[in-house]
């Protein structure tokens, strides 16, 4: 796929590339002539042997960035579909940098950015799930769907059950023992784990639009300051305020920025979607807890496939030793929730990780 998807911008123009994404790589091209509206476009191609572990709400990202164009959301990329045998899509580059340039992760967040991104939270808590009309993707036959659109309890232990089987349970054939390396406990997000006794206790509140994974790389500050969103493919219908706590867990603001976020946040979203911050003080820490939890998985099983692709290069004693400091600070950050009696250090981590690739 990622050969063709080269072929097909090469076709184009000048290319840059890959770029890499998590799910997709993107090539970055100057076309020879000119696109409309568009100037350098991206082409992105699936990447082979990566496991989705994230729970898909929406079956093509393009397909949903279009319906959100139609609907008037401001600033996000602009998708085009070329009259071609097989229909090639492209996204508008947001040309400028990217709010980690800005403000690396733990840093403050400038007022100008911080008061755009509550413009985007803004814009996304006023497009109720009707209003939103991109093709579904099928609910995982692991997970319930919640009974209404109010039903907060329902949404997260949605979220909980893919979670537990997709990057958990699925992933126990290739990453069992490192999991049990790790001390996770074999069924840390089961129905009496600490996630699971949370989630009954959700007020009811309203779904919207949800980004999904609002971090520092996935803005885009434009040479005039505008901030642009980009990568849509998490992107969700369901409680509000589990966008907010996806965000704060990803942008990891000072404690003193973290609160000022949460108080914007509740002026702003609590004031456009009424019903938005219902038991906020309660809940907000609810989800945090399911995020720590959630990023144990993904992180542990990412680090695994990065590690293995680095063998027998140069890269690997460096890929070693990120995945060693990365785990230990999320199995630290997600201790309590997952009741876990012990954080091995960053160096029994490493060799768990070392000892995975000759296995």
């Amino acid at each position: 796929m990622t050969s063709h998807a080269l072929r097909q911008a090469a076709a184009l123009g000048s290319v840059d590339g890959p770029l890499a994404g998590y799910h997709r790589e993107w090539y970055v091209v100057r076309p020879q002539s000119a696109l409309p509206g568009l100037g350098r476009v991206k082409l992105g191609a699936p990447r082979g042997g990566v496991p989705w572990l994230d729970r898909r709400f929406f079956t093509s990202e393009d397909e949903l960035l279009v319906a959100l164009a139609s609907l008037g959301v401001p600033r996000i990329p602009p998708v085009l579909r070329l009259d071609t045998p097989h229909g090639m899509v492209l996204h508008g580059f947001i040309e400028g940098t990217t709010l980690a340039e800005h403000a690396p992760t733990g840093h403050r967040v400038a007022p100008e950015h911080l008061r755009q991104i509550m413009a985007r939270f803004a814009s996304l808590c006023r497009l109720r799930p009707h209003q939103v009309r991109a093709r579904r993707a099928p609910l995982p036959s692991t997970a319930r769907p919640p009974r209404h659109h109010r039903d907060s309890a329902g949404f997260l232990r949605s979220m909980l059950a893919h979670t537990r089987a997709r990057a958990h349970h699925a992933q126990l054939p290739r990453h069992g023992a490192l999991f049990a390396r790790l001390g996770v406990p074999h069924d840390a997000l089961g129905p009496h784990s600490r996630p699971a006794r949370a989630a009954a206790q959700l007020a009811e509140r309203p779904f919207c639009l949800l980004h999904g994974d609002l971090h520092r790389a996935n803005f885009v500050v434009d040479p005039a300051g505008h901030l642009w969103t980009i990568d849509w493919e998490l992107a969700a219908l369901g409680d509000p305020l589990y966008d907010l706590a996806t965000h704060l867990y990803l942008m990891d603001y000072p404690a003193a920025q973290h609160a000022e976020v949460v108080a914007d946040w509740r002026r702003t979203v609590g004031t456009l979607l009424p019903g938005a911050d219902a038991q906020l003080d309660e809940d907000l820490p609810r989800y945090l807890d399911y995020k720590r939890a959630q990023s144990v998985f993904t992180d542990a099983v990412r680090q695994a496939i990065a590690v293995r692709d680095a063998v027998g290069t140069p890269q690997l004693a460096e890929r070693l030793g990120h995945a060693a400091k990365l785990l230990h600070d999320v199995l630290t950050r997600a201790a309590d929730t997952l009741d876990l009696d012990d954080v091995p250090d960053a160096g029994a981590i490493e060799t768990a990780y070392a000892d995975m690739c000759t296995s």
